[in-house]
């Protein structure tokens, strides 16, 4: 007799009952894997195993199995005890940035409940429950990575967008192998001076270590060059016997950068009016790109933002040509930025400024940019601050000797360079060319220094980190609870390898 063919529906009976371990479903006539969530073809029975047996379904098999354990356990949970759900919540929030309020929006809160089988707590539950447990356990993390040192800390100041002084403390392990920095600790200071640095400082050595301070395992103080940071240093220095206190070679570059800026008023106006002809002009913009359309827009440097004015003059020196016949193509009585760079801008003086500055000082964009690259090892990041330091003696005329005193004097105030230089010299296995500067440290300390960081860039990066969070819509949130916040936001991924 010739075989019957057997319907859909008994097709579908046969594979359910063959295969019971996997997480299929039927009406009848489809068969349908809820791990994949797709329909799976029932014709032939080698079609079924060929999807059972892919990688990607028995990931999301894996992953459907450990979600219905992690919702049995924290189902039966007591109620008294705080839901491991809401915990995981909160983290994932304030690791990514994601405001606690959104909660409240209900398509969100209806979508996150349907496709994870959980209520969603008011945002009021986890600030209240969970926003503390969730920096606990970072302090505690990097309590853990940081151990017992030898450390590394890096401390500045700031003025946030409410007028109040915040000032963060970076900490980083010490080690022959690079390693990332944490945000220790964020705080609100009453007023910045030594004495309030000096006492935030200590508290933060508190909070890495509440058994007790290791004094001694303090190796590298990076701060900026505020007299109150310097004054700071001294008087750290007493009660952490091993701390050098280096100022952030990067900013004292753009101290150089700023004496170049001071002595080339027609440079620093021209830069200044063009920024002002194309800010918040739609018309002139097209105008522009309708005459060079592969060219940028010129740069709208900041004057606190290291290197971005000499970046904002090699762009000048580079597309002098285009920017002038832009200029002249405006109507000079639209605005007055628009009359004074059409004064300025046939000027031979600045041209030839603007070639002086671009030839002398341009590398010092490229050097700033290079100091700012993190888990660089100590012996690279003075090689090309010497390197600098050569380019800028050779200098030619009065600006060569302004710049280089200028140069003399930064350096002569940051009471910690000599000593890296030297223990940079070691790491050569050359003989420090410093012989004033005695190293009073013992070989395992001299190999910790090998990624040892010479710039407080990490601090101005937590910083605007701090900013992005400080969005308008925040401005209620009290300083206690987004400090919080803010060190728990800024703590590395879960999956932060120590040896990274």
């Amino acid at each position: 007799m010739p075989k019957v063919a057997r319907t859909k529906r008994s097709k579908v009976s046969i594979y359910l009952e063959e295969f019971p371990n996997e997480t299929f479903r039927s009406d009848g006539q489809v068969l349908y894997c809820q791990s994949c969530d797709k329909s799976v073809s029932i014709d032939q029975r080698g079609q079924v195993i060929q999807h059972i047996n892919t990688s990607k379904h028995r990931g999301n098999k894996d992953r459907k199995l450990i979600f219905q354990q992690n919702f049995i356990s924290t189902s039966s949970a007591s109620t008294n005890s705080k839901s491991v759900f809401n915990d995981d919540l909160c983290r994932a929030l304030i690791r990514s940035d994601i405001p606690l309020f959104k909660l409240k929006n209900v398509a969100f809160k209806n979508f996150m409940e349907k496709y994870t089988g959980h209520k969603i707590p008011d945002e009021s539950t986890l600030r209240k429950n969970y926003v503390g447990g969730v920096y606990e356990e970072t302090i505690s993390k990097i309590q853990n990575i940081i151990g017992d040192g030898p450390i590394w800390v890096g401390v500045d100041e700031t003025t946030d967008a409410d007028g109040r002084y915040i000032a963060n403390v970076i900490v980083g392990k010490l080690s022959t192998e690079p390693s990332k920095p944490f945000l220790l600790c964020c705080e609100e200071l009453d007023k910045c001076n030594h004495k309030t640095v000096c006492q935030l400082f200590n508290n933060a050595m508190g909070v890495l270590w509440p058994n007790g301070i290791k004094h001694n395992n303090v190796l590298l103080l990076l701060t900026d060059a505020a007299p109150y940071m310097c004054k700071a240093g001294k008087v750290l220095d007493t009660f952490y016997p091993r701390i050098i206190h280096l100022t952030c070679l990067v900013h004292g570059f753009h101290r150089i950068a700023e004496t170049i800026r001071f002595q080339f008023s027609e440079v620093d106006s021209l830069i200044s009016n063009v920024k002002k002809i194309f800010l918040k002009a739609p018309s002139r913009i097209q105008t522009f790109k309708d005459m060079y359309p592969d060219l940028t827009l010129p740069p709208e440097p900041i004057i606190t933002r290291w290197g971005t004015w000499l970046s904002a003059v090699l762009y000048y020196s580079n597309n002098f040509e285009k920017i002038r016949n832009v200029v002249l193509n405006l109507d000079p009585e639209a605005a007055i930025a628009i009359k004074k760079t059409v004064e300025l801008i046939d000027s031979k003086n600045l041209q030839n400024n603007l070639a002086f500055i671009s030839t002398n000082f341009g590398f010092l964009v490229d050097t700033i940019s290079k100091l700012e690259t993190s888990k660089m090892p100590l012996t690279e990041s003075l090689e090309i601050v010497d390197n600098a330091i050569k380019q800028l003696e050779r200098v030619p005329g009065e600006i060569g000797v302004l710049t280089n005193s200028k140069l003399k004097n930064v350096l002569e105030k940051n009471t910690g360079f000599n000593t890296v230089m030297s223990i940079r010299d070691i790491l050569l296995n050359k003989t420090p060319n410093n012989n004033n500067s005695e190293i009073e440290y013992t070989p395992k300390e001299i190999m910790c220094m090998k990624y040892a960081p010479v710039t407080s860039v990490d601090v101005e990066r937590s910083f605007s980190r701090y900013k992005a969070m400080l969005r308008p819509n925040r401005r209620h949130f009290t300083f206690e609870n987004f400090k919080l916040y803010v060190v728990s936001n800024c703590f590395p991924h879960e999956d932060y390898d120590e040896s990274e």
